[in-house]
């Protein structure tokens, strides 16, 4: 459990979570709801390890700031980590999306993303009744996306908006550098900005780093006329990279694992 030590240490430098979110005190609590769900006692047991070495890591003359509403953020989610990731310690696939617009009282987890491993989302439909009622929206995000089991349990999954100011509006210095932090950890192969805040506020990563950086919008609704044109082929080259990076690692794992057959 060193990633939810290291994670639990950088986010607290941060303090992105507010008391009642560590303690547990909420009435809507993803991680305690998700005891239900037996393919997901993994992400329970991080969870577990992580909330109590942040609240040993917190400082306690920290102010934390909650987010006003707005369009953005009003509430800081949890991270999605896959099995993969906890396992190896590193991420494959690490997706960046706008910020949470849940409700103060409920501690969600970023896009309810830790669904993606699940083909069939319709046994938890309680779940999304709690956290994000319109399943229209998960799906054709999930489908835009081409988010396959294996590319979710190789994926960390946040957002780009979780540290406010004391006036209560986002620090946007901060959530890059809080999320540079993390992309040093994982030391993903690609990263996925979902929307357009996080696309702006990496616009020079964008430009140097195709290779590790790429952009796409978080849906085709509401949008600019340019971003309803473009959307459809940055998905389609989106879903083309994720499916070679993940034949890759496929065949790579493969190759390994006939060459210790060898030796056997």
């Amino acid at each position: 459990m060193m990633l939810a030590h290291r994670l639990a240490e950088i986010h607290s430098s941060f303090g992105i979570y507010s008391e009642p979110q560590l303690i547990g005190t909420l009435p809507f609590n993803i991680v305690s709801d998700l005891k239900q769900v037996p393919e997901l006692k993994y992400l329970v047991d991080f969870y577990e390890t992580y909330f109590q070495h942040y609240k040993k890591a917190m400082d306690p003359s920290r102010n934390y700031w909650p987010f006003k509403r707005d369009d953005i953020a009003r509430s800081v989610d949890l991270p999605f980590i896959g099995r993969e990731v906890i396992e190896q310690g590193k991420a494959e696939y690490f997706f960046v999306f706008k910020g949470s617009l849940q409700k103060e009282e409920k501690l969600s987890m970023t896009v309810l993303s830790c669904f993606w491993i699940f083909e069939d989302i319709q046994p938890y439909q309680s779940f999304f009744d709690r956290y994000w009622p319109n399943t229209q929206n998960y799906d054709s995000l999930v489908r835009n996306l081409g988010i396959t089991r294996d590319i979710a349990e190789r994926s960390y999954v946040t957002d780009f908006a979780r540290i406010a100011n004391h006036r209560g509006t986002r620090d946007m210095k901060k959530c890059k550098e809080l999320l540079i932090e993390e992309i040093h950890l994982l030391n993903p192969q690609l990263v996925i900005l979902v929307g357009s805040e996080p696309r702006d506020a990496f616009r020079r990563e964008l430009s140097l780093y195709p290779e590790k950086y790429m952009s796409v919008p978080f849906s085709l609704k509401g949008v600019p006329k340019k971003t309803q044109i473009e959307g459809p082929l940055l998905y389609k080259q989106l879903r083309e990279r994720l499916y070679l990076l993940n034949k890759e690692k496929a065949q790579f794992l493969s190759h390994h694992a006939d060459d210790r057959d060898d030796r056997n």
